[in-house]
């Protein structure tokens, strides 16, 4: 990654990227192999009926992205540990997105969005299979929002566009209306880690 590239990235990772200036791909190579070590780890017992969705913290430490505090909850809900180490700088949080049916390439839950905004998160990481989601804040993002109100908003989102989506792509165009009401920038790639801006475009 180049100097100005490496520049750019830690000012996503830290909150201070204007979204006029949100990079076009978004490079998270440097943690693809540990948020796919926690895919692997979600669905180790799927063919008996069983996944759990796996957590951690992001943080910016010794010039880099990590993950750090990794915690296991149940089949369709994981609560992060934000407790930060000593030259630490909080980013935000990964998750992941195991479906006993099997779906995969499911974007951020309504309770995902909300609870990145409630946790002030910088940038919030999904994976979800054959897929890996990134919301990153900006600087019109609000800094304060009900969880309730962001919940029920997509969940309205949610059921319009049910109407004519399949499950997936109901997901996917509630991220990006809600994205675009709370002035998120929004990324989607597969495994490699290499994501593309999908918005603002």
């Amino acid at each position: 990654m180049a100097k100005r590239g490496k520049a750019l990235f830690k000012s996503v990772c830290l909150g201070k990227c204007k979204s006029r200036d949100l990079p076009a791909k978004l490079n998270l190579t440097g943690i693809t192999p540990e948020m796919n070590r926690l895919w692997e780890a979600s669905i180790r017992e799927i063919k008996s009926g069983v996944v759990r969705e796996h957590a951690a913290l992001l943080v910016w430490e010794r010039a880099r992205l990590r993950l750090t505090n990794i915690v296991e909850g149940t089949d369709d809900e994981v609560e992060p540990s934000y407790q930060l180490a000593e030259r630490q700088q909080f980013v935000g949080t990964f998750h992941t997105h195991p479906y006993v049916t099997g779906w995969l390439g499911i974007p951020f839950s309504e309770a995902d969005i909300a609870s990145m905004l409630v946790q002030k998160e910088n940038l919030a990481i999904l994976h979800s299979g054959t897929h890996i989601f990134a919301l990153t804040r900006t600087e019109m993002t609000p800094e304060f929002v009900e969880w309730q109100v962001v919940v029920n908003e997509a969940f309205e989102l949610s059921k319009k566009y049910s109407r004519f989506c399949s499950f997936p792509g109901t997901v996917f165009n509630m991220n990006i209306g809600m994205c675009e009401h709370y002035n998120f920038g929004f990324y989607s790639g597969d495994i490699t880690g290499q994501l593309k801006l999908e918005f603002p475009l």
